[in-house]
């Protein structure tokens, strides 16, 4: 079993704000600091960290918050509600990451890197938006901002209807080159929040912001794969992939082929599982390897004690584009 030695971490957004929780940014910066140990424990044993993570709960609230004063501040583009989330995220993050390596002895300075990600604008995403993001309308209402500010508003059964925006594919990190630098530097970078901000490269060579939600996972991925990392390690609630997940039958999937891990991706929630699989299949073809698990368990995961391991598959070149 190979060494990790750079390793890519990922955290989802309930990494920060958790369903029950009151969304204060005291419970925040708590679930921070509990993250961010295992975090610690790696860099304490010399693994070479790039942080990046969700902002889910945080930005919906931030478009909530938004939505709620409309008519007395202006109106807040999504990209950069995105940004905002990616610097609040950040520095709890490297706050609480920074405490606990201090406690520790560890004088390493963390960085929070506000990241755009360029999209392609003829992504098929922007003709079906799907993400859902912000509070919940009722028909009526829902008419209206369809109408007025020409959103694309659907409904969920039983809970009434939201705003969905574009989620297209990042193509390129615009800032990789101050990740990479600060990265070399012995920095650990926070990068690509929530995905990145959304930027879409006109012809003269400048970035325009769009409103979008980038998969996050999807952008670790591609950030994993461009740093070079040898791992991509997602933590997530669950502390393993399983197969006949929820079923008395359930049980834990230590190892899995990228192929194998392809064909799981079908069978999985697409808004949360699923794109997880899929990015992390993606990362194992391109030459790293791929380890979920809950964050509690992150040592033991990475000597293959706990969670899942995602490689390429055994007659694959892992180095083929």
């Amino acid at each position: 079993m190979r060494p990790v030695r750079d390793a890519v971490v990922a955290l989802g957004g309930n990494a920060i704000a958790r369903f029950g929780d009151d969304g204060t940014v005291e419970a925040q910066l708590r679930r921070a600091t509990e993250a961010m140990r295992a975090v610690a424990d790696l860099i304490e044993n010399g693994v070479r960290v790039v942080l990046t993570h969700g902002n889910g709960p945080v930005i919906g609230a931030t478009v909530s918050g938004a939505e709620a004063a409309d008519g007395y501040v202006p109106t807040m583009p999504l990209f950069i509600a995105g940004a905002d989330s990616e610097g609040g995220i950040g520095l709890m993050l490297q706050q609480a990451l920074g405490n606990e390596l201090a406690a520790r002895g560890l004088r390493t300075t963390v960085a929070t890197v506000v990241t755009q990600v360029v999209v392609d604008p003829g992504d098929m995403a922007f003709d079906n938006p799907t993400k859902p993001i912000g509070g919940y309308r009722d028909a009526a209402e829902a008419r209206r901002l369809a109408s007025e500010s020409g959103w694309v508003m659907r409904e969920e059964p039983g809970r009434g209807w939201r705003r969905c925006v574009a989620s297209p594919s990042p193509k390129r990190i615009v800032e990789l080159e101050a990740v990479t630098a600060l990265r070399d530097a012995g920095i650990v970078p926070i990068a690509a929040g929530g995905g990145g901000v959304p930027v879409v490269e006109r012809p003269d060579g400048t970035l325009a912001g769009v409103d979008a939600v980038i998969d996050k996972d999807w952008t670790g991925a591609l950030l994993a794969r461009d740093l070079g990392a040898d791992s991509l390690v997602t933590l997530m609630e669950q502390d393993a992939l399983y197969e006949d997940f929820g079923s008395p039958r359930a049980r834990p999937i230590p190892r899995l082929t990228a192929a194998e891990a392809e064909g799981l991706v079908p069978t999985l929630p697409a808004g949360s599982v699923g794109p997880k699989v899929a990015a992390a299949s993606w990362f194992a073809r391109h030459g790293g390897r791929s380890i979920i698990c809950r964050a509690e368990d992150l040592t033991a995961a990475l000597h293959g004690r706990s969670g899942t391991w995602i490689e390429a598959d055994d007659d694959e070149d892992p180095h083929a584009p």
